[in-house]
């Protein structure tokens, strides 16, 4: 895949294949966790709630900006969230079910299952878009999918370095607190504050002021910010461990 692709791509599925490896479990779980809240009517069934809740508190903090989502906590949401899946008919609430089991696997059983989160973000954005496309054809939810990779990957051809100098203390206050309440409003603001600080970087000035653009916990921007203020920083380019082992459909 090109630059130009990847910036006019709607075949969200193409763009994880390309960038799939790379993902580290903070940029696969948010997007999957966007991907899945672009449809909120289903979220809130009774036995779906408690493991999207416990996803979205698990990334509320930026100081832990990395942890692996695992725990003993997890196992029983997790098998509530299965269980409704494989019970519920086929339709929407079906495909939002399984695609929130892949956004919502616990790091234990991706290892036991020898799993990576290149193929839970095909299963999961393969499986709403399926799940909500009543005629099958998946190209709008595709293409709203492919909006939410560039949001939370950014342009993988043109990294953006970011300079201390940007880290003001009105910028981090800004970045936080867009990051936690998920105001999104607040991002040209941010632009301005980065911009006082000496900030000309037209990618990042623009990704803020943008109005068509939609934005979702794991922006890359506020992530760019946040990873440099927090206790522990990921790995940009995490070594692959094997080879995903159910590759060519979803759950569904």
């Amino acid at each position: 895949m090109t630059e130009k692709q990847w910036l006019r791509s709607a075949d969200a599925e193409a763009m994880n294949r390309f960038y799939g490896e790379r993902l580290t479990e903070r940029k696969a779980r948010l997007l999957m966790l966007a991907a899945c809240r672009r449809h909120p009517g289903p979220l809130a069934h009774a036995d779906v709630r408690p493991i999207l809740d416990l996803l979205v508190s698990h990334y509320a903090d930026p100081r832990a900006f990395d942890a692996p989502f695992t725990g003993r906590h997890l196992s029983g949401p997790y098998r509530k969230i299965e269980r409704h899946a494989s019970a519920t008919d086929n339709g929407p609430e079906r495909g939002l079910a399984f695609g929130l089991v892949a956004a919502a696997e616990p790091v234990s059983m991706m290892r036991r299952l020898k799993e990576d989160f290149e193929y839970l973000v095909f299963s999961c954005l393969h499986d709403i878009a399926v799940g909500v496309t009543e005629d099958r054809n998946t190209k709008k939810e595709s293409k709203a999918q492919a909006s939410l990779v560039r949001e939370v990957i950014g342009n993988p051809f043109r990294l953006v370095a970011l300079d201390p100098a940007w880290l003001s203390d009105t910028v981090v206050s800004l970045a936080r607190q867009v990051h936690g309440t998920e105001d999104f409003g607040s991002m040209p603001i941010l632009a301005d504050a980065l911009q006082d600080t000496g900030c000309e970087d037209e990618a990042v000035l623009t990704h803020c002021r943008d109005p068509k653009q939609s934005h979702v916990r794991g922006c890359w921007v506020l992530d760019l910010i946040l990873a440099a203020t927090a206790d522990s920083v990921p790995a940009q380019t995490p070594k692959r461990k094997g080879p995903a082992t159910r590759r060519q459909k979803g759950r569904t």
